[in-house]
């Protein structure tokens, strides 16, 4: 156990996170050397494998956040214990690594290890400190530096960053409300260093032999070819996409070429997906010699696991569905403004199309008179219906 409750250590999040599981630190090395430190939240130590608790959490898969309902894959008092807040000591798997001059890792380690943050800031807080650039709180300046270095890394060796705004639907005194979302430069760097320690802890598990679920991705088309023929246009992410092949989990060790990556597993939010409590698991046995689960056992988990998030991804579906319903048939305006971006069922009428005015890529009911194709504008009505789909009208 390394106690490392004696350096500065940040958490950023969102305004009210339900599950606090990461947080960053910064430790001086040899001179001018920078130590980043990426520290996860540690609940499987709290309960076993196979246990009552640990069941419960592998049919659920995932915790659920729907627009107006939160369920949580772990119980209450396991999530309490477990996340990180601020002055408070927790446990947590950590990963130090330090970089080379072109943002490549030079060295890392993975440690279980103690820590008490000293800030816990939202996104638009930590924003606002990386701006300001304060000598007192240079830690955070120089994670920044470090992280975007990295980046640039991944981006020099293949990775290609999807860099499009979304959205969130939030219910306000009953209304529904769609806000459009864009990626600041705190969220940049913490999902720039929850890539990093999925790396290091693959390397880690891949060197020591260890079975673990670990996610693939091939690209499978000249990415830069179609971004430069759709440059000007408002989706070419969204077309970029549909070249590009699905990501898929695997034990065998490969390549996540769209993160730039030799390798790659989930592992930062143990929390709320199975998955990446299951990579901790196999982490935290190893360095306390417990038993590791087998490649068959980590194998029956993987498909059991498509299997219920297929079940979660409808459930998220159709809440989606239901509220962009509602959204729609209460606007005042007829017509809506769509990119179409390809056909899903053409005989189905159903059409993958994007809404610029919401940063809304949806797949929907599509009735259009003439021939749609990829990156043309056309106005639609809106259209109630009760299907899974919402339904529009050329």
């Amino acid at each position: 156990m390394r106690d490392l409750t004696n350096l500065k250590t940040f958490i950023i999040d969102s305004k009210d996170p339900k599950e606090i599981d990461d947080a960053l630190s910064l430790e001086s090395v040899e001179g001018n050397k920078k130590k980043l430190w990426i520290h996860i939240s540690n609940p499987c130590k709290l309960f076993l494998t196979d246990s009552k608790i640990d069941i419960e959490a592998r049919s659920k898969s995932s915790s659920l956040y729907l627009i107006d309902q939160y369920t949580p894959m772990l119980p209450p008092e396991i999530i309490e214990k477990a996340n990180l807040n601020q002055n408070k000591i927790s446990d947590t798997i950590s990963a130090s690594i330090t970089f080379n001059d072109n943002g490549s890792i030079n060295k890392y380690e993975i440690v279980e290890a103690k820590i008490k943050p000293k800030y816990q800031l939202t996104y638009e807080e930590a924003d606002e400190l990386i701006d300001l650039e304060p000598n007192e709180e240079f830690e955070i300046v120089e994670i920044k530096k470090l992280l975007i270095n990295s980046l640039n890394y991944r981006i020099s060796q293949g990775a290609i960053i999807i860099d499009m705004p979304s959205y969130k639907i939030n219910i306000n005194n009953g209304n529904v409300e769609i806000n459009n979302l864009h990626k600041s430069i705190s969220q940049v760097i913490v999902s720039e260093s929850m890539i990093l320690m999925g790396f290091v802890t693959s390397l880690y598990l891949f060197r020591n032999k260890i079975a673990t679920p670990y996610r693939t991705h091939k690209i499978n088309c000249n990415a830069a070819e179609i971004l430069e023929k759709y440059k000007d246009s408002e989706i070419k992410y969204s077309i970029l996409k549909q070249y590009m092949s699905k990501s898929y989990i695997t034990t065998k060790a490969n390549k996540h070429e769209s993160l730039g990556l030799a390798m790659y597993t989930q592992c930062t939010s143990p929390l709320r997906r199975y998955l990446d409590l299951i990579v901790q698991r196999q982490v935290f046995n190893s360095l306390n010699n417990i038993e590791l689960l087998n490649n068959n056992k980590i194998n029956e988990i993987i498909e059991l696991m498509k299997i219920k998030q297929l079940d979660n991804n409808n459930i998220y579906k159709n809440d989606r569905s239901k509220y962009l319903n509602l959204f729609f048939n209460k606007l005042k305006k007829t017509t809506h403004k769509i990119i179409f971006i390809k056909w899903i069922n053409y005989k189905k009428n159903i059409a993958l199309v994007f809404f610029p005015e919401y940063s809304l890529e949806l797949l929907i009911l599509l009735y259009i008179s003439i021939d749609a194709y990829t990156n043309n504008i056309y106005k639609v009505k809106y259209n109630l219906n009760y299907n899974n789909l919402i339904e529009f009208i050329h």
